[in-house]
Protein backbone atom coordinates (compact mmCIF):
# COMPACT_ATOMS: atom_id res chain seq x y z
CA UNK A 1 0.00 0.00 0.00
CA UNK A 2 1.40 3.04 -0.89
CA UNK A 3 2.32 5.68 1.87
CA UNK A 4 1.02 9.26 2.10
CA UNK A 5 1.94 12.48 3.98
CA UNK A 6 -0.06 14.42 5.81
CA UNK A 7 0.65 17.32 8.09
CA UNK A 8 -1.13 17.98 10.77
CA UNK A 9 -1.08 20.50 14.18
CA UNK A 10 -1.44 19.69 18.15
CA UNK A 11 -4.73 21.09 19.42
CA UNK A 12 -5.59 22.44 22.90
CA UNK A 13 -8.57 23.40 22.66
CA UNK A 14 -11.70 21.21 23.01
CA UNK A 15 -15.42 20.85 23.09
CA UNK A 16 -18.52 21.87 20.32
CA UNK A 17 -17.13 25.69 20.21
CA UNK A 18 -13.92 24.91 19.85
CA UNK A 19 -14.74 21.98 16.79
CA UNK A 20 -16.45 24.70 15.34
CA UNK A 21 -14.03 27.56 14.88
CA UNK A 22 -11.49 24.94 13.81
CA UNK A 23 -13.88 24.10 10.93
CA UNK A 24 -14.63 27.85 10.07
CA UNK A 25 -11.16 28.46 9.73
CA UNK A 26 -11.00 25.50 7.18
CA UNK A 27 -9.18 22.61 9.92
CA UNK A 28 -11.21 19.20 10.72
CA UNK A 29 -10.62 18.08 13.94
CA UNK A 30 -9.08 15.01 14.32
CA UNK A 31 -7.78 12.06 17.06
CA UNK A 32 -4.78 9.75 17.34
CA UNK A 33 -4.91 7.06 19.12
CA UNK A 34 -3.31 3.32 18.96
CA UNK A 35 -1.90 0.63 21.72
CA UNK A 36 1.22 2.17 24.05
CA UNK A 37 -0.26 5.75 23.30
CA UNK A 38 -2.56 8.49 25.12
CA UNK A 39 -4.90 9.98 22.84
CA UNK A 40 -4.03 12.99 21.02
CA UNK A 41 -5.92 15.28 20.16
CA UNK A 42 -5.04 16.87 16.29
CA UNK A 43 -6.38 19.00 13.26
CA UNK A 44 -5.95 18.14 10.04
CA UNK A 45 -6.36 21.07 6.83
CA UNK A 46 -9.56 19.73 5.52
CA UNK A 47 -8.45 20.51 1.84
CA UNK A 48 -5.38 18.41 2.99
CA UNK A 49 -8.52 15.34 4.16
CA UNK A 50 -10.41 15.71 0.87
CA UNK A 51 -7.16 15.34 -1.51
CA UNK A 52 -6.09 12.24 0.79
CA UNK A 53 -9.37 10.18 0.44
CA UNK A 54 -9.97 11.39 -3.09
CA UNK A 55 -6.49 9.33 -3.59
CA UNK A 56 -6.53 6.35 -1.48
CA UNK A 57 -10.06 6.41 -0.31
CA UNK A 58 -10.22 5.35 3.99
CA UNK A 59 -8.26 2.40 3.74
CA UNK A 60 -4.70 5.06 3.13
CA UNK A 61 -1.66 4.48 4.91
CA UNK A 62 -0.75 7.99 6.44
CA UNK A 63 2.25 9.62 7.79
CA UNK A 64 1.25 11.95 9.93
CA UNK A 65 3.83 14.57 10.70
CA UNK A 66 3.68 17.28 13.59
CA UNK A 67 5.92 20.13 13.24
CA UNK A 68 9.73 18.33 13.87
CA UNK A 69 8.15 15.84 16.16
CA UNK A 70 8.84 12.17 14.65
CA UNK A 71 6.20 10.81 12.21
CA UNK A 72 3.48 8.41 13.02
CA UNK A 73 2.02 5.92 10.74
CA UNK A 74 -1.52 5.56 11.18
CA UNK A 75 -4.96 4.52 9.59
CA UNK A 76 -8.25 6.26 9.50
CA UNK A 77 -10.08 4.57 11.80
CA UNK A 78 -13.42 6.14 11.58
CA UNK A 79 -14.99 9.19 9.67
CA UNK A 80 -18.10 11.80 11.37
CA UNK A 81 -19.77 13.39 7.52
CA UNK A 82 -22.82 15.79 7.64
CA UNK A 83 -25.73 14.14 7.49
CA UNK A 84 -26.47 16.79 4.46
CA UNK A 85 -23.50 17.95 2.96
CA UNK A 86 -21.21 15.47 3.25
CA UNK A 87 -18.46 17.48 4.45
CA UNK A 88 -15.90 15.97 7.07
CA UNK A 89 -16.89 16.65 10.64
CA UNK A 90 -14.08 14.70 12.48
CA UNK A 91 -11.35 11.72 11.89
CA UNK A 92 -9.95 9.37 13.78
CA UNK A 93 -6.45 7.55 13.16
CA UNK A 94 -5.38 4.68 14.47
CA UNK A 95 -1.48 4.32 15.13
CA UNK A 96 0.03 1.36 13.75
CA UNK A 97 3.12 -0.59 13.42
CA UNK A 98 4.50 -2.04 9.88
CA UNK A 99 5.08 -5.02 11.17
CA UNK A 100 2.39 -5.80 13.38
CA UNK A 101 -0.87 -7.59 11.28
CA UNK A 102 -4.17 -5.17 11.96
CA UNK A 103 -8.02 -5.65 10.46
CA UNK A 104 -9.42 -3.65 7.93
CA UNK A 105 -12.75 -3.57 6.02
CA UNK A 106 -12.11 -4.15 2.09
CA UNK A 107 -14.78 -2.36 -0.39
CA UNK A 108 -15.78 -5.45 -3.05
CA UNK A 109 -15.95 -4.33 -6.39
CA UNK A 110 -18.29 -6.09 -8.91
CA UNK A 111 -16.64 -6.76 -12.27
CA UNK A 112 -17.97 -8.56 -15.73
CA UNK A 113 -21.87 -8.76 -16.25
CA UNK A 114 -23.95 -11.19 -15.56
CA UNK A 115 -26.28 -13.33 -17.86
CA UNK A 116 -28.75 -13.46 -15.87
CA UNK A 117 -29.62 -10.24 -15.53
CA UNK A 118 -30.26 -10.18 -19.46
CA UNK A 119 -32.50 -12.64 -18.89
CA UNK A 120 -34.31 -10.31 -16.60
CA UNK A 121 -33.02 -11.29 -13.26
CA UNK A 122 -31.95 -8.07 -10.56
CA UNK A 123 -28.59 -8.18 -9.55
CA UNK A 124 -28.48 -8.12 -5.26
CA UNK A 125 -25.00 -6.91 -3.93
CA UNK A 126 -25.52 -8.33 0.07
CA UNK A 127 -21.74 -7.51 1.22
CA UNK A 128 -20.37 -4.81 -0.22
CA UNK A 129 -16.94 -5.07 1.81
CA UNK A 130 -15.44 -8.04 4.23
CA UNK A 131 -13.19 -7.44 6.77
CA UNK A 132 -9.16 -8.90 5.96
CA UNK A 133 -5.79 -8.75 8.36
CA UNK A 134 -2.49 -8.55 6.87
CA UNK A 135 0.18 -5.99 7.67
CA UNK A 136 -0.83 -2.21 7.29
CA UNK A 137 1.22 -2.17 4.00
CA UNK A 138 -0.95 -5.28 2.15
CA UNK A 139 -4.25 -3.95 2.54
CA UNK A 140 -5.83 -3.75 -0.65
CA UNK A 141 -7.38 -0.35 -2.05
CA UNK A 142 -10.46 -3.71 -2.82
CA UNK A 143 -11.39 -7.28 -3.55
CA UNK A 144 -12.61 -7.83 -7.57
CA UNK A 145 -15.55 -10.16 -7.72
CA UNK A 146 -16.18 -11.39 -11.44
CA UNK A 147 -20.26 -12.17 -11.87
CA UNK A 148 -19.67 -12.85 -15.79
CA UNK A 149 -20.86 -16.13 -14.87
CA UNK A 150 -24.05 -15.86 -12.91
CA UNK A 151 -27.35 -16.91 -14.02
CA UNK A 152 -30.83 -16.68 -12.50
CA UNK A 153 -30.69 -18.23 -9.03
CA UNK A 154 -26.84 -18.21 -8.81
CA UNK A 155 -25.01 -17.30 -5.56
CA UNK A 156 -21.65 -15.98 -5.06
CA UNK A 157 -19.79 -16.41 -1.71
CA UNK A 158 -16.95 -14.80 0.00
CA UNK A 159 -15.42 -18.14 -0.22
CA UNK A 160 -15.44 -17.06 -4.16
CA UNK A 161 -13.36 -13.96 -3.09
CA UNK A 162 -9.31 -14.19 -4.09
CA UNK A 163 -7.26 -12.61 -2.01
CA UNK A 164 -4.07 -11.13 -2.61
CA UNK A 165 -0.75 -12.91 -1.56
CA UNK A 166 -0.35 -12.38 2.54
CA UNK A 167 -4.00 -11.23 3.11
CA UNK A 168 -6.23 -13.42 4.69
CA UNK A 169 -10.07 -12.69 4.44
CA UNK A 170 -11.41 -13.40 8.25
CA UNK A 171 -15.07 -12.40 6.89
CA UNK A 172 -17.26 -15.80 7.09
CA UNK A 173 -17.14 -17.96 3.90
CA UNK A 174 -20.35 -19.22 3.74
CA UNK A 175 -21.47 -15.17 3.84
CA UNK A 176 -23.10 -14.43 0.36
CA UNK A 177 -21.85 -11.52 -1.79
CA UNK A 178 -23.74 -11.21 -4.82
CA UNK A 179 -26.97 -13.01 -6.10
CA UNK A 180 -29.16 -13.07 -8.92
CA UNK A 181 -32.91 -13.05 -8.36
CA UNK A 182 -35.69 -13.79 -10.22
CA UNK A 183 -37.19 -11.15 -10.82
CA UNK A 184 -40.80 -10.57 -9.01
CA UNK A 185 -44.04 -11.61 -11.25
CA UNK A 186 -46.53 -8.81 -11.58
CA UNK A 187 -49.82 -9.88 -9.51
CA UNK A 188 -52.81 -10.18 -11.65
CA UNK A 189 -55.83 -8.55 -10.38
CA UNK A 190 -58.53 -10.47 -9.36
CA UNK A 191 -61.90 -11.42 -11.50
CA UNK A 192 -64.84 -8.92 -10.37
CA UNK A 193 -66.97 -10.80 -8.48
CA UNK A 194 -70.67 -10.88 -10.77
CA UNK A 195 -72.89 -8.12 -9.98
CA UNK A 196 -75.21 -8.81 -7.66
CA UNK A 197 -79.13 -7.56 -7.77
CA UNK A 198 -80.08 -6.47 -4.61
CA UNK A 199 -83.42 -4.64 -3.93
CA UNK A 200 -82.79 -2.77 -0.47
CA UNK A 201 -80.86 -5.05 1.06
CA UNK A 202 -83.00 -7.95 -0.28
CA UNK A 203 -81.84 -11.04 -2.07
CA UNK A 204 -83.49 -11.44 -5.48
CA UNK A 205 -85.05 -14.92 -4.41
CA UNK A 206 -86.84 -13.10 -1.69
CA UNK A 207 -87.92 -10.55 -3.07
CA UNK A 208 -89.95 -12.71 -5.80
CA UNK A 209 -91.01 -14.53 -2.79
CA UNK A 210 -92.84 -11.55 -1.23
CA UNK A 211 -94.34 -10.19 -4.69
CA UNK A 212 -96.80 -13.00 -5.14
CA UNK A 213 -99.28 -12.70 -2.39
CA UNK A 214 -99.27 -8.94 -3.67
CA UNK A 215 -100.22 -10.55 -7.23
CA UNK A 216 -102.71 -12.65 -6.46
CA UNK A 217 -104.26 -10.12 -4.57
Amino acid sequence: MEQHELMVEMRTASGTSAARRLRRAGMVPAVLYGRGIDSQPLAVSAKSLRDLLHVGGQNVLVRLSVGDGEPAMAMIKEIQRHSLNGLVLNVDFYKVSLTEKITADVPVILVGEAPGVKLGGVLDQVLRQVEVECLPTDIPQSLELNVSELQIGHTLHVSDLVAPENVIIVADAADVVVTVARAAEEEKPAAPAPEEAVEEGVAPAEAEEEAEPAAEA
